[in-house]
């Protein structure tokens, strides 16, 4: 069975690292960019870490197979594959059903279904659980 990472981008008081990760790197380009007083090297070498952090960053997100990011208005699931992302806005899911290991989300203008057979049951009911709880947010 698989882990899904979950990353819940709306609650930055659990995830204030990420804009100070994103603040800093941004800081480092700036700061080896426009900067005389060190030497050329060290103004690469600053300009390379703030590079990195932003690489670092993003790529988490990429190199994960089973990855789940949200916010107030949608979500982007990736289950089982590294590159078919699919969006999900919530004031446009009607409902959505699961059975045998398939859900099945129904929006107003298409149908999305995830193969959850590989995956924790704990990840499974995670996944409902935010979907059912920013639908019901955002559509009532």
């Amino acid at each position: 069975m698989k882990k899904i990472y979950f990353d819940d981008m709306s609650n930055l008081k659990e995830n204030w690292t990420k804009p100070i990760v994103l603040f800093l790197g941004l800081i480092l380009i700036i700061f080896g960019t426009f900067t005389d007083f060190l030497s050329e090297d060290w103004n690469k070498w600053i300009k390379a870490s703030g590079y990195l952090l932003f690489s670092i960053y993003f790529l988490r997100k990429v190199i994960r197979k089973n990855y789940v990011q949200w916010n107030k208005l949608g979500m982007t699931v990736r289950i089982n594959t590294y590159f078919r992302e699919k969006r999900l806005t919530f004031n446009e899911i009607n409902s959505y059903e699961f059975i045998n290991n398939t859900l099945r989300i129904f929006q107003s203008n298409k149908t999305i279904e995830l193969d959850l057979s590989n995956v924790l049951e704990s990840d499974k009911e995670r996944l409902i659980k935010i979907i059912e709880d920013n639908t019901i947010a955002n559509n009532s």
